[in-house]
């Protein structure tokens, strides 16, 4: 337990830290391109219609049931 939240919170440090010069650059040139501005306009666009967020809920309760149902099995 103690090694996955050590290699949990060096990935966290390490993000942190590799982002910040990306983040100080122009939006999209820092490393994709456009790429990072498009998918966000895209994804923004889908989550203002109604189909969107309702599909994104259903998503994102999925993920939360695998989550549940799969937190206690490697304790036994």
């Amino acid at each position: 337990m103690r090694r996955t939240s050590r290699l949990f919170s060096l990935a966290l440090v390490t993000l942190a830290v590799l982002a910040g010069p990306a983040a100080a650059a122009d939006h999209g040139s820092a490393v994709f391109g456009g790429y990072w501005q498009s998918c966000l306009e895209y994804w923004q666009g889908t989550f203002q219609k109604q189909n969107g967020v309702v599909m994104g809920v259903i998503g994102l309760g999925v993920v939360a049931l695998l989550i549940i149902t799969r937190s206690g099995k490697w304790q036994k």
